[in-house]
């Protein structure tokens, strides 16, 4: 074979190629995937643990979720194959229609005929700034209960939780969780407002949102009925005597208002402070020695320490994050937008279609 005839070949492969990653076909395959993996995205739990999974799927659902990286999908190997992939599309589709647009434009004065064009830049701008915000996007999460002050990681801010209100329906379900915060940066400037679900506070660059709450108790510890340490812990901590730190008090489970199900296992009827109990654990050495429940002020002897529970109050979660990625996907944003509007209100194959059919436009 001729070396011309061969260069041909693969000059006609190659364009082949080309047609096919920059077509329509292969765009569309790739965007159908692209949203069910958002789509499982928003539905499973990011960023779990993976006992997480299996506890709440079970072994073979959860096994499905880890091994095909659900568990964090916007992170995963294939998510990120695909999305490079579809942008290899778009910039394929956009800069081999750029002159043929621009032609077109410069004969008719038609901004329509951009729609399509920056429908796809938008697009493509939009998958960029997206995936780079899964990357240079910081995330702190900070947890207490109303009045108390703590860092936000290294970030150099304080963050004070002034109040933290739950909002009930009749039936007891929430209706919203607000929190009144004070954020505080290194200067001793402060921004004070309020976080609820879906609706966070901006402060020094970062979104304060409200994520969710739970219960806290004030534990005193005593030594020979005098006071050696209080503490404070919401339930899943412990705290310890300092003397001996082998011996520790686990804080399992609140009920606010305690009762038994048809089944005999503890249940909360409401969530009112009307029968409050604590579930709690006694761990020695890391063993666990005892179990049981108590109501807030008794009292709990062991190893010659007593530990006394009280005043449960509520905690609230707060999740600061800033995503330096944010104003250029929201630019991202408003071309889609604009080649949208572009591509279907003012509608230049109409035009078309009217010169080509000898029709007069129509009038309002």
């Amino acid at each position: 074979m001729p070396d011309t005839e061969k260069q041909q070949n693969r000059t006609g492969a190659v364009r082949k190629i080309l047609r096919f990653l920059s077509g329509m076909p292969f765009s569309f395959a790739l965007l159908v995937i692209i949203l069910a993996a958002c789509a499982a995205g928003s539905i499973i739990p990011q960023g779990k643990t993976l006992s997480y999974y299996f506890e709440t799927y079970g072994a073979s659902k959860g096994g499905l979720v880890v091994g095909l990286k659900l568990n964090d999908v916007f992170h995963s190997v294939w998510f990120l194959v695909l999305a490079g992939l579809l942008c290899l599309n778009l910039i394929l589709c956009s800069v081999s229609r750029f002159g043929k647009v621009l032609a077109a434009f410069r004969k008719t004065k038609n901004f329509g005929i951009w729609g399509s064009w920056l429908t796809h830049l938008g697009l493509l701008l939009l998958i960029v700034s997206f995936t780079a915000g899964q990357f240079l996007a910081k995330e702190e999460v900070v947890y207490g209960i109303a009045g108390s002050t703590q860092p936000l990681g290294r970030t150099g801010l304080l963050l004070t939780i002034d109040s933290f209100n739950v909002s009930l329906r009749d039936d007891y379900t929430v209706e919203q969780y607000t929190a009144g915060l004070t954020v505080t940066d290194a200067q001793g400037r402060t921004v004070s407002g309020k976080a609820s679900v879906n609706h966070p506070l901006d402060a020094f660059g970062y979104s304060f949102y409200q994520d969710s709450m739970g219960w806290a108790s004030w534990v005193d510890i005593l030594k020979d009925g005098q006071p050696v340490k209080t503490d404070l812990i919401c339930t899943g901590e412990y705290t310890t005597p300092d003397e001996l730190p082998a011996l520790a008090l686990y804080f399992n489970k609140f009920y606010p208002d305690f009762g038994l199900d048809d089944n005999g296992y503890f249940t909360t009827k409401t969530p009112l402070l009307n029968a409050p109990r604590c579930l709690y654990g006694i761990y020695y050495d890391g063993s666990l020695i005892s179990m049981n429940i108590t109501e807030p002020g008794a009292p709990i002897d062991v190893h010659g320490y007593t530990f006394v529970m009280r005043d449960p109050t509520e905690y609230t979660l707060i999740v600061a994050r800033t995503d330096p990625a944010a104003p250029a996907a929201g630019v991202s944003a408003l071309i889609l937008i604009a080649g949208l509007v572009l591509a279907f209100y003012v509608r230049p194959w109409e035009e078309k279609r009217r010169k080509e059919n000898g029709s007069a436009p129509d009038k309002d």
